[in-house]
């Protein structure tokens, strides 16, 4: 498949009064056109920067230091200003986790969607009518009242749905996707997975899907990176990651899925936490909490090998 988006080597540092904390540590993945693309790991591993270091948003006191980020055969750290102005909500949309925050609470959410539009030349009657057929897209009862309505005024499950229309009003190439379900309950998470994948075969666009929750992942990607403190430990398609976790991160990850029954016993939890990234632990990040760690994790730092087709790991149990 033709690659949409490119990123290698990429790092994100933040200068502290504590020190400078290594964000996004020399990270690297490809985007097929069409792809569902999953970055995964807790929170504080870094998903999150690199979305906005993809749409050169980071905020200050964050730069990002190393790296390339080519998007249609162009390395967006190149691009000015106005020509990433050109290529934000056009090219690449991004769909955060929290719609009440990213809704103007004193505007209709039609003439919301609908200023967006209006940025490509369109007249507004048309936009309006842009907005109604969008708002049925993503499955919004009475699209044609629903425009009316203010932020506040919506269910979370129906804000987020707003947003996903703005977020396509454009047709972008490319949609990011920041934990989009994780504000709402199970049943309309549900409904938000297969918007989004309906989205993505409808319009042919990638996806670029930030979450902590396999369960989620299962149901939406094609590939999945598994990131920890800042790096990609884990990366390979959804079938090879299921189905043969490499990562001891990655296995405890998926064991700590809540279970259809309760024979399965209790929820499996990750001992420790996600460790201080102004001063990470010498070698694997991830041996501090790691139950098969060796001597060897604790020195060297492990590099991300192919142990099979389009299936990498970085671990020392695998001669990483």
């Amino acid at each position: 498949m033709k690659t949409l988006l490119s990123v290698k080597n990429l790092k994100v540092n933040f200068y502290t009064s504590a020190g400078t904390v290594k964000a996004v540590d020399g990270i690297s993945f490809e985007i097929a056109k069409k792809e569902i693309f999953a970055l995964v790991g807790e929170s504080g591993c870094g998903k999150s920067t690199t979305a906005l270091a993809i749409m050169r948003l980071i905020p200050y006191p964050g730069k990002i230091t190393e790296g390339s980020i080519v998007f249609e055969n162009k390395n967006l750290l190149n691009a000015s200003e106005d020509e990433m102005a050109k290529i934000r909500g056009k090219k690449i949309s991004m769909i955060f986790q929290n719609p009440l925050t990213s809704l103007n609470p004193v505007y209709r959410v039609g003439d919301q969607v609908a200023e967006a539009i209006v940025l490509d030349n369109i007249p507004k009657k048309a936009a309006w009518n842009k907005v109604i057929e969008l708002f049925k897209g993503v499955k919004i009862p009475d699209a044609e009242e629903r425009v009316y309505s203010y932020p506040h005024e919506l269910s979370g499950g129906m804000r987020q749905r707003v947003m996903i229309g703005m977020m396509i009003s454009r047709e972008p190439s490319l949609i990011i996707a920041d934990e989009p379900t994780t504000a709402l309950d199970v049943t309309i998470q549900a409904q938000i997975i297969k918007l989004l994948s309906e989205l993505r075969d409808t319009l042919e666009t990638s996806i670029l899907l930030i979450t902590h929750d396999f369960g989620v992942v299962a149901e939406l990607a094609d590939r999945i990176a598994v990131m920890y403190a800042g790096k990609i430990v884990e990366m390979g398609d959804v079938y090879q990651i299921f189905e043969n976790p490499l990562h001891p991160y990655t296995g405890m990850l998926i064991d700590a899925l809540p279970r259809i029954t309760k024979r399965e016993g209790r929820l499996k939890e990750i001992p420790g936490s996600v460790p201080n990234l102004v001063n990470p632990p010498l070698g694997c990040r991830f041996h501090p909490r790691c139950p098969l760690k060796k001597e060897i994790c604790k020195m060297k730092e492990p590099s991300l090998v192919e142990i099979e087709k389009g299936h990498f790991v970085a671990c020392h149990l695998y001669g990483g």
